[in-house]
């Protein structure tokens, strides 16, 4: 049963939709929740409602709010803005890429909830603060006056960087992706909030000058960057993945235009450190950047787009490879002087989700025989079992598929067997959990890692939402129309 009922403190009283369903209400205790909003709750009952299977709709009821029920460690509202930390999950630190993919699917209904709206900006303006503390660095603690937990990471005791790490840093490694992050999250709130005042803030507008500087640096060939030493990472380990070649620096590449990533989304070291997929993501959201401070700062506006375009015209000029089987595909890493690295990798972006982002459409030729690569055995982390099928990730080795390709697969797909299909195996995948794994073995579901990934249960709502939206006819009753969401929730 939904009560949506006004009480003394503008709170509502909140329980479980009652439905019968094979897999287990597993949101936390009403009381020990750490962040509702009245608007999602109603989303998530006239969404649930309304879906034929109730299966889907116990996952959704679960997983959507999962960000929101577990992982908001310190929100505080601030004399002059907000701030906000959000935990990954299990790992108690705040990646910029996660947190910008853990609530990004909630800002279409911030603008009817003030406080969902402040959590969101407070989540703009902590990465922005984290981002001036150490622009190299993907993962960060929370500040000192949160009084939160500050266990040091295991993984980083032998890491030895430069520039040396803050004291905000849990782990310094260079992903273009997680800055670019940082973008997508500023622009999907300005744009669907129409709330500017950010823009002007002397501290977001520091941040995305470090980040225009990082990237003009880092599209230096190797040799140019390596007189300055602008980035180094080694660490100490028996994987190959969790280091950076030629003691810190990486493996070489000749200036073209791209920006240089030395870590994957997956946080592995990247073969080749141009990774494309990253690039055309920065692309993207430079653009965007311009759009949205175009009056207000005409100088770093120009720059940005000038940025984006520099990027755009190389990912085309280098990176569309031809394969015998294929014609011609993008490829996933590429040097400048000749090498590239064909295949994809589950986490996000991948080139997979390059119409995702905004990059291209998908029913773009390249895109489209770059797609039936990423989810062929050519693609050598594409993994084919007995009943699941799906692209994994060397973070999680050989056989282990990631739930979110799966998502993405969905969310990229024309084909609405093929989306019921996919839709099937995330069901299973699960495995009686009610919530969704980092990764599951190809043959075993059952065998998965990470039992708390909130970034994966953000993406599922999200695709169950798009579905809602795009293609109700799939999974919602015949009668319902998506935007009664939106009218619900005023």
């Amino acid at each position: 049963m939904f009560l949506f009922k006004s009480s003394a403190n503008n709170e509502e009283t909140i329980t479980k939709t009652e439905f019968k369903s094979k897999f287990p209400f597993v949101r936390p205790k009403e009381s020990e929740r750490k962040f509702v909003s009245p608007v999602i709750e109603k989303v998530i009952k006239d969404i649930t409602s309304n879906m034929k299977d109730k299966d889907l709709a116990r996952l959704f009821e679960n997983c959507w709010p999962n960000t929101l029920d577990t992982t908001v460690a310190w929100f505080n509202v601030g004399e002059d803005f907000p701030r906000t930390f959000i935990v990954t999950g299990d790992i108690p630190a705040m990646w910029l890429r996660d947190s910008t993919n853990q609530i990004i699917s909630y800002i279409p209904y911030a603008k009817c909830d003030d406080k969902l709206k402040n959590l969101i900006l407070g989540v703009i303006y902590m990465q922005a603060e984290l981002i001036i503390s150490d622009p190299y660095a993907n993962a960060y603690y929370a500040p000192p006056e949160s009084k939160l937990p500050h266990p040091k990471n295991p993984w980083s005791k032998t890491d030895i960087t430069t520039p040396p790490p803050s004291s905000a840093t849990w782990e310094k490694k260079w992903e273009l992706d997680s800055l670019v992050s940082f973008l997508k999250l500023s622009h999907n709130y300005w744009s669907n909030t129409k709330d500017d005042r950010f823009l002007t803030n002397k501290i977001w507008l520091e941040a995305v000058n470090s980040i225009l500087d990082i990237l003009e640096i880092q599209q230096l060939g190797t040799m140019q960057e390596f007189k300055n030493e602008a980035y180094k990472f080694s660490r100490l380990t028996r994987t190959t993945t969790e280091t950076l070649m030629m003691e810190g620096i990486g493996a070489p590449v000749k200036r073209i235009g791209l920006v240089k990533s030395q870590f994957r989304p997956s946080d592995d070291s990247t073969t080749f450190p141009f990774l494309i997929p990253s690039n055309a993501f920065a692309s993207v959201e430079l653009s965007h950047l311009y759009e949205m401070i175009d009056t207000t700062s005409p100088d770093i506006a120009k720059k940005a787009k000038n940025l984006s375009q520099i990027i755009r015209d190389s990912i085309y000029s280098n990176a569309i490879i031809p394969h015998k089987h294929f014609e011609n595909i993008f490829a996933y890493e590429i040097d400048g002087y000749g090498s590239s690295n064909l295949m994809d990798d589950a986490n996000l972006p991948s080139l997979l989700s390059l119409p995702y982002f905004g990059f291209i459409d998908n029913d773009d030729k390249i895109y489209l025989k770059t797609r039936d690569f990423v989810l062929s055995d050519w693609n050598k982390f594409w993994f084919n079992g007995e009943k699941f099928q799906g692209v994994g990730s060397p973070h999680t080795g050989l056989g282990y598929i990631w739930p979110m390709s799966l998502c993405m697969k969905i969310l990229t797909s024309t084909n609405d067997q093929e989306i019921l299909e996919t839709l099937e195996l995330l069901k299973e995948s699960s495995a009686d959990t009610g919530l969704m794994h980092e990764s599951f073995y190809y043959n075993d579901p059952n065998n998965y890692t990470r039992s708390w990934f909130a970034w994966a249960n953000s993406l599922f709502g999200e695709t169950i939402l798009h579905l809602a939206k795009e293609k109700p006819d799939l999974i919602m009753i015949d009668d319902f129309k998506f935007i009664k969401l939106l009218d619900a929730s005023k």
